[in-house]
């Protein structure tokens, strides 16, 4: 287990670093003057909307831009990022913080990024903040940008199940100011006062705009971020080590178990979550694994130094093991390193124990045999870390893991430990 704590340790600090890293790609900035230059933009593909941006030009030099400083910057095809001066509504929106302040607030005249979700004849623009709250803005042509707010206030009322007799009340004042904005479309007047808040709804609304107004598409329209799911196959070879523990002393605890070879096999499934150019992935895999292995322990009589004992413990196990990780892998390079960490499920399918006793006894020797382990567990579970690579569909993995064994006692515990080299295989990853 300590071993798996700093192995789990390690992989978390190598995660956070790697997070942190700069991620050049392709782009441009949109200088105060309106000149266009273009480059490299280091883009990190998070939620929350950037401060700062560090563009690179084709000489190799590095700036670094705040949104007042430039007017626009773009990463990628699907990136584009406008630089406005605008008015945010920052109140608290979660209910534990407007039990303490639900005042409103707002900010004025405040120079931001924000991601450009449609532009053309009624631009959509987004923002998230270091709060993670969502922030939309109407614009139709040049006209005033309209912050669509929603605002929440807590309101006493008799017999309310919250503190201090307080409920939470909504007024979703941005169905109130987007139907002006649409003016001259009735049918979207009308779905403007029951919209939804969200960037589906906000996006196709300003797309229908277009249509109303007799116009083929808008100028633009960022895709929406998906998460992609990939199956594959995965087979390979574990070594597994076991050990027992007790605070009585028993023999099993003494008894030296070899490490033993076995193969593991079976189905994988991905879930590349849409950030950072699909480097975390929420990785799950349900294979088969078998093990066989037998130990023993050898003792003497100190009284009777002429007399020994031998202890045999075998145990013949199968799982049907699912692991679920969260994995980092690196997005930039045509071969992909990676490092998980997650859980182990093992559901024992085969659990057969036995143990022999044996002593040179005299004038009879002595012989027993029976359950190791007579209570046994079915489920157990277990810690995972590894690191490996892969190559279009290809990938390769050394995965170490500790699990908590098959016993069911409070006073015998087991850990069973393993390294899995796995070789596998996804389907349509390119």
């Amino acid at each position: 287990m300590k071993n798996y704590l700093l192995i789990s340790t390690l992989l978390c600090f190598i995660v956070i670093k790697l997070d942190a890293q700069e991620n050049f790609i392709k782009g441009g900035i949109l200088t105060l003057h309106n000149d266009s230059m273009s480059g490299m933009i280091d883009y990190r593909d998070r939620e929350l909307n950037p401060s700062t941006i560090t563009f690179q030009n084709a000489s190799g030099e590095r700036k670094t831009y705040k949104a007042d400083e430039i007017n626009a910057f773009w990463a990628g095809k699907d990136a584009v990022f406008l630089s406005k001066h605008l008015s945010m509504d920052i109140s608290n929106f979660r209910l534990q913080d407007l039990l303490v302040n639900d005042s409103a607030m707002i900010v004025k005249d405040t120079a931001v990024f924000v991601r450009l979700l449609v532009g053309g004849p009624l631009n959509l623009y987004y923002l998230k903040d270091e709060n993670e709250k969502e922030h939309f803005w109407f614009q139709k042509g040049n006209d005033s940008i309209f912050e669509m707010r929603i605002v929440r206030k807590m309101v006493k009322t008799q017999g309310a199940s919250l503190s201090s007799e307080r409920s939470l009340a909504t007024l979703n004042l941005y169905q109130l100011i987007l139907p002006g904005i649409v003016e001259g479309c009735p049918d979207l007047q009308t779905q403007a006062k029951t919209i939804s808040f969200s960037k589906p709804a906000f996006t196709k609304f300003a797309i229908q705009y277009h249509d109303c107004i007799g116009k083929d598409k808008p100028v633009f329209v960022a895709k929406q971020k998906q998460v992609k799911v990939t199956f594959g196959l995965v087979a390979g070879a574990s070594v597994i080590s076991l050990k027992f523990h007790t605070y009585d002393d028993m023999p099993i605890t003494k008894a030296s178990f070899p490490s033993v070879w076995t193969y593991t096999g079976g189905v994988a499934l991905k879930i590349i979550l849409p950030y950072l150019n699909g480097s975390w992935i929420i990785y799950n895999d349900l294979v088969f694994r078998p093990y066989h292995v037998t130990g023993s322990y050898d003792e003497s009589d100190p009284t009777f130094p002429a007399i020994s004992n031998h202890y045999t413990y075998d145990f013949n196990m199968a799982y049907i093991k699912l692991n679920t990780m969260l994995r980092y892998q690196f997005p930039k390079w045509q071969v992909k390193p990676f490092v998980n960490i997650g859980m182990s499920n093992s559901f024992a399918v085969q659990n057969t124990n036995s143990y022999t006793f044996s002593s040179n006894t005299k004038p009879k020797p002595t012989y027993e045999e029976g359950a190791a382990v007579p209570e046994t567990k079915t489920y157990e579970a277990g810690f995972i870390g590894g690191i490996g690579v892969v190559f279009k569909g290809l990938g390769l993995e050394a995965r170490y893991e500790w699990a908590n064994g098959m016993s069911s006692y409070m006073t015998l515990t087991c850990s069973e430990t393993s390294v899995t080299f796995l070789l596998s295989y996804t389907f349509g990853q390119k």
